[in-house]
């Protein structure tokens, strides 16, 4: 038996009854401790919410309860194909449609969302995160990109977000992935990441070092966090 069995603790895939669950541990425990979301602003919002159930459904997303059945952890993923035209064609829209939006939410007094829309387009071309070259790069069919790796306060230490990561792995072989990349921004799932579980890091930028075009940091308040990076690892033989 496991240590986690022991302890009462099961791993299961988040099934879409329990997505208001999962939206109010990850307001109450990822929102507030994320580097990137608490510099900016970001909080819990019914598009996030959006955002995480659409991942759910896609039934590739895992969680972690413990004896009572409350869910203390979560790992969010979804599975990209290369074949689906449709969503290359939304991510590129809306790659494309950012810059506007962010000056319309200048126009409208929206600071979070305009930081937003400079920020994280920023986070993500500092260490070239698109999945979508990757497909050419890896030579398959589908990956499994990472959404959020999220444990709650109360039960971490106990090694529940890389088990969570370990079974989203096996998730995704079983659904005929070949790869899974993240985009990885904190202290902690950066040693869950690269420590532990060996992903091969891709590119890396320091917090200090990521700047606006006046000099000016883009993220201030990154307390103990060093850096973000983007990832890979390929979990078939």
């Amino acid at each position: 038996m496991s240590v986690f069995a022991e302890a009462g603790i099961q791993f299961s895939i988040i099934t879409p009854d329990r997505t208001a669950e999962v939206c109010t541990l990850v307001g109450q425990h990822f929102f507030t401790d994320d580097p990137i979301f608490r510099s900016i602003g970001i909080e819990q919002s019914t598009y996030l919410d959006s955002c995480f159930s659409d991942a759910i459904k896609g039934g590739s997303c895992v969680m972690a309860t413990d004896s009572y059945g409350k869910i203390i952890g979560v790992r969010l993923t979804e599975i990209i194909d290369r074949g689906s035209w449709f969503r290359w064609l939304y991510d590129f829209a809306f790659a494309s449609f950012i810059p506007s939006l962010g000056r319309i939410a200048w126009l409208l007094g929206k600071p979070v969302l305009q930081k937003s829309c400079e920020v994280i387009p920023a986070l993500y071309c500092q260490v070239n995160y698109d999945v979508w070259p990757m497909f050419d790069e890896f030579g398959c069919q589908k990956i499994l990109c990472d959404v959020l790796v999220c444990t709650a306060k109360e039960a971490r230490g106990k090694g529940i977000g890389t088990e969570l990561v370990k079974q989203g792995e096996s998730v995704g072989r079983e659904k005929g992935c070949d790869y899974t990349v993240s985009f990885v921004s904190g202290l902690y799932s950066g040693k869950i990441f690269r420590d532990k579980l060996n992903y091969t890091v891709r590119n890396e930028v320091f917090y200090d070092q990521f700047l606006d075009k006046d000099g000016n940091l883009y993220l201030n308040d990154t307390r103990e966090h060093l850096s973000f990076f983007s990832c890979h690892k390929k979990i078939t033989e």
